[in-house]
């Protein structure tokens, strides 16, 4: 999965959430246990808020676009014409499959974006994987 439009997508729910980016400093090599513990402690807050804002985007998409009704008939549309240019022989067989499977892998594709893809983007780590 591109990660390009999952960011515009946030960018679109989310637009004041980049008006400012959050700045994590770097740790220095003189900097105190505590304060790179500190350091390390915001870089996981920071990691976490991102995770959670992509489980939010991921289940948004896959519930109001990949669900969508609308969307499986632009699919399934989509798909009989392109089984339109194919020999007249095989046109039944392409429609009835565009017809049959097109609603199911969006229903399979959304389902596993809501659940897999933020672990796929490297955005979630850990026991975060499964947390909606």
């Amino acid at each position: 999965m591109n990660l390009i439009p999952l960011l515009l997508l946030g960018i679109l729910v989310f637009p004041d959430a980049y008006a400012s980016p959050i700045h994590i400093p770097a740790a220095d090599t003189a900097v105190s246990a505590s304060s790179a513990s500190a350091t390390a402690s915001a870089s996981a807050t920071a990691s976490a808020i991102e995770c959670d804002a992509c489980m939010f985007l991921a289940n948004g998409l896959n519930q109001t676009v990949l669900h969508n009704p609308k969307v499986t008939a632009l699919v399934t549309d989509n798909l009989e014409k392109m089984c339109a240019l194919l020999p007249p022989s095989v046109q039944p067989l392409c429609s009835a499959a565009a017809n049959q499977t097109a609603p199911v892998l969006l229903n399979h594709l959304g389902d596993f974006i809501a659940t897999e893809g933020c672990t796929d983007l490297g955005v979630c780590h850990g026991e975060r994987d499964s947390h909606s």
